[in-house]
């Protein structure tokens, strides 16, 4: 019976915070998989010695090196998770070795997995923002660290002189490997292990000699870092929630869970022995906790649609499904899409070759994401936009200022890379490439393209690289695009001039979204040239049909436009005058059934789009 007994309390709460931890797995690889796999692109690990100095010249590089390496694992998002979920049920066990939590009362061992869980869900838009290498990993690996230095130090013998050098060691050691994380191992075994009030002399001395090593040590290794500024050495190894000027306290709300889940864990061990008596009570007390701590976590995860489809689009593009990137497009949303999925959405359309007769069947939007800054296009998919469009010297550049400022990544690696096997810089791309080959998912991206070097043909014969080659500048120039690449695509192309069949498509596409009569015209003569015996698309001939009866420049009466192009434009124009009085939200309303699907619904409509 005594062995019984000791299985019960020893297995079943084991096997209790195994299903749970493998639920919340299972619902985070659900919700989470493309962020996750959006996280590694955005992430970099390479096994030498130089990548590791780049990290260690900071407090808690060793850290976020080791953050990075499991980073890498989301390239198979379940398999991250899994590795994720070993982690918090580690941290779970550590916790109630910690804090001797028997029964009922181990449940509180879930407090700090669900914190963590929270750090993780509630990151959104700052995967492109945080400047924290391996940020997602970073609080699970520091506080298994925490707690780890702690058990240690509570396995030791109890003799006074002992612990303290064990602490003295950590405190010095454990800030320049783990940062601020550090502080949490001090802080845990700072804690007296036993309650009662005659032993309190006992545990001032480790209490004194704690506040002290935390106080201290950070000050004392300023010195040692050249690069870590004053503020920041409190901090070091802690994400940065500020964009500019602006700080955002509310995204640290996780991490103060973080703290008082082991400050609950701390008192529950004392509790557990003060309600002994009340077996109800132990076993209400830990699982409202729990609950309550699920439902902050339910109320904390990150929900925007549009986030998750553009993470989608952009998984999408990379791998040349442009179907698929249509497909997501017209998924029903409650909220119109962001100017990111109508960016990639329009690129999808225009490499399908069916711009000119789908691009207004889409609806348009400019809804702004989830975050309490703006969120600019340049900055979620600029890079790969200007890749796709040709531009690669912008798409370099801006993977070279991202690089510098947030960290490099594989995504900005590989990019940089295609840009220069297109721009004929043969030297730069093999630099890139050698550095992708040290990783363990992009080897064999790298190698397949470091043939490409050798036989600069290969390039013709790729599907990606190919169309890209006939958009690609007559002159080598880099100007500014202000940050808003949209503007600057559009603006590039409806001015620009070509001979090249898919280009000058592109150039009048463009001209067609700008709405601007001027540049149309030549664009579409041009392309009428080029495309002589052809039907023209729907969109292009709804244009031409519409600036004919705006303006009398052009005589359009012998133009062959197909008759349902005429029917519909006299069609719109007898509903409008029916509309009356209508306002412009109105008018979209009441428009959309019969004429959302055309260029003079996109023209006289769809107004005050803001770019960004």
């Amino acid at each position: 019976m005594p062995r019984l007994n000791s299985y019960k309390s020893i297995l079943l709460p084991a096997c209790v915070l195994a299903t749970f931890l493998a639920t919340a797995g299972v619902l985070l690889f659900r919700s989470e998989a493309d962020m996750l796999f959006r996280a590694q692109e955005l992430s970099l690990f390479l096994p030498t010695r130089t990548f590791y100095h780049t990290l260690a010249i900071y407090p808690g590089g060793t850290l976020s090196f080791a953050a990075c390496y499991f980073t890498q694992f989301f390239f198979h998002p379940w398999l991250g998770v899994l590795w994720l979920t070993l982690f918090w049920w580690l941290d779970a066990w550590l916790v109630t070795r910690l804090f001797r939590l028997r029964g009922a009362w181990s449940l509180l061992g879930l407090l700090v997995p669900l914190a963590l869980l929270a750090c993780l869900t509630q990151t959104g838009y700052w995967i492109y923002y945080q400047k924290l290498d391996g940020h997602l990993w970073v609080p699970t690996l520091g506080i298994t660290c925490s707690l780890l230095s702690a058990l240690v130090y509570r396995r030791l013998p109890e003799r006074w002189w002992l612990r303290l050098a064990w602490m003295t060691v950590w405190g010095v050691v454990g800030y320049p490997l783990c940062g601020a994380y550090s502080f949490a191992g001090t802080a845990l075994m700072m804690l007296p292990a036993e309650w009662e009030r005659t032993k309190w002399q006992r545990h001032l001395l480790p209490l004194l000699w704690g506040a002290a090593l935390i106080l201290l040590v950070p000050q004392a290794a300023y010195y040692c870092y050249s690069q870590v500024e004053q503020a920041q050495l409190y901090r070091a190894a802690m994400p940065v929630f500020g964009i500019g000027t602006e700080d955002f306290a509310q995204y640290r709300l996780p991490y103060y869970a973080l703290a008082l889940a082991l400050a609950v864990a701390a008192v529950g061990s004392f509790a557990a022995k003060r309600c002994s008596s009340w077996p109800r009570l132990s076993a209400v007390v830990p699982v409202l906790l729990v609950a309550v701590s699920c439902v902050g976590v339910k109320r904390i995860w990150y929900v925007d649609t549009n986030f998750h489809k553009e993470i989608r689009m952009h998984r999408a593009i990379s791998q040349q499904d442009w179907e698929r990137v249509l497909q997501i497009a017209r998924e029903q949303s409650d909220v119109p899409p962001s100017r990111v999925i109508v960016m990639c959405r329009n690129l999808a359309l225009f490499r399908l070759g069916r711009a000119g007769d789908e691009a207004c069947h889409y609806l348009e939007g400019d809804t702004r994401g989830n975050a309490p800054w703006l969120v600019r296009v340049s900055q979620v998919c600029g890079r790969l936009l200007y890749y796709h469009y040709g531009m690669e010297n912008f798409c370099y550049r801006w993977c070279m200022e991202n690089g510098v400022e947030m960290g490099w990544n594989t995504e900005e690696l590989c990019l940089m890379a295609k840009a220069s096997i297109l721009n004929d810089e043969p030297a730069v791309a093999r630099k890139y490439l050698r550095l992708l080959a040290k990783t363990r998912y992009y080897k064999d991206w790298a190698a397949h393209y470091e043939a490409y070097l050798e036989h600069p043909e290969l390039i013709r014969q790729d599907s990606e690289m190919e169309p890209i080659t006939h958009l690609l500048p007559a002159a080598n120039r880099l100007d500014t695009d202000n940050a808003t690449a949209e503007t600057y695509i559009l603006d590039s192309f409806s001015t620009a001039e070509s001979t090249d069949t898919l280009c000058q498509e592109l150039t009048l596409f463009c001209a067609l979204l700008v709405r601007d009569i001027n540049l149309f015209w030549p664009r579409f003569f041009a392309y009428a040239r080029l495309h002589e015996g052809q039907h023209i698309p729907r969109h292009y001939q709804e244009a031409a049909y519409l600036y004919g009866h705006l303006e009398d420049r052009v005589d359009i009466s012998h133009m062959p436009f197909d008759p349902e192009v005429r029917q519909t434009y006299d069609e719109f124009m007898r509903f409008n005058e029916q509309c009356g009085p209508m306002s412009l939200e109105q008018r979209k309303v009441a428009f959309r059934p019969r004429f959302g699907g055309t260029f003079y619904y996109y023209y006289f409509l769809v107004r005050g789009l803001q770019t960004s």
